[in-house]
């Protein structure tokens, strides 16, 4: 993660920063920096980094009709509707997380790793000189690409193999490029892609299926998803930009 060779790595250099002296104990009952406590953490800060009151909020839990362009609603409404896309990304009656927290096989993971080694790369052998040859040649000589397998690699069931966990869609339009290999740049992409049914294969999801959207209709989705964006995003931004830059230590 981040260029880190390894856990340990970082367990070590939190033990020996200064600023962090007695933190971790006061906070984890006596508990100094390991694996667990800076992953509970990292995770407590992330709780803490909250952005909601997005123009959808207002128009749809505070009635508010004039925060949506009509193209939004629209959006909106094929969302939910012909679409199906609440079935993964949930919208309560009170509340939206935009997720189910459960995982999903898009195709998307099946298709990376069964195409690995069939795929051709471009190798410069020499200036000016470039030559195309099979991937897997080049994952025999050099470093092999790191496993696709999604949560399958926590659970070893096979039935998990390229399920992944489903985003919320808050502050989506923010968050490119987008799905858990960052495949595509662009919110039209990502519907696109949905919109031809993900990617066949024995494990994909039962909701995942042809969608038969116009042009016209994707865009009016990507107008609602850009309804998604909290009304303090450039107060985080600030905040994040305040915080010093570079490693003193």
């Amino acid at each position: 993660e981040m260029a880190n060779p390894s856990i340990g790595y970082v367990v070590e250099k939190i033990r020996r920063l200064p600023d962090y002296k007695g933190l971790f104990e006061s906070a984890f009952a006596g508990r100094g920096p390991g694996i667990e406590t800076i992953g509970m953490a990292i995770a407590s800060y992330e709780r803490t980094i909250i952005s909601g009151n997005s123009r959808f909020d207002r128009w749809y839990f505070g009635k508010e009709e004039k925060e949506l362009t009509e193209s939004a609603k629209q959006g909106f409404g094929l969302f939910k509707g012909k679409a199906g896309c609440t079935a993964c990304h949930l919208i309560q009656d009170d509340y939206a997380l935009f997720t189910d927290d459960d995982f999903h096989n898009t195709g998307l993971g099946w298709q990376f790793s069964r195409s690995a080694d069939q795929a051709e790369t471009t190798v410069q052998i020499a200036p000016g000189i470039k030559v195309s040859v099979p991937r897997k040649v080049i994952n025999s000589v050099g470093e092999p690409p790191p496993s696709d397998l999604g949560r399958y690699e926590v659970t070893q069931d096979p039935a998990d193999r390229w399920r992944y966990k489903t985003p919320t869609l808050r502050n989506v339009a923010l968050t490119a490029p987008y799905m858990h290999n960052g495949v595509f740049g662009s919110l039209k992409e990502v519907i696109s892609f949905y919109n031809k049914g993900g990617i066949p294969n024995p494990g994909l999801d039962s909701s995942i299926r042809p969608l038969g959207l116009t042009d016209s209709e994707m865009k009016d989705i990507v107008a609602f998803l850009e309804s998604l964006t909290g009304d303090n995003v450039e107060t985080l931004v600030r905040d994040a930009f305040a915080a010093p830059i570079g490693d003193r230590h």
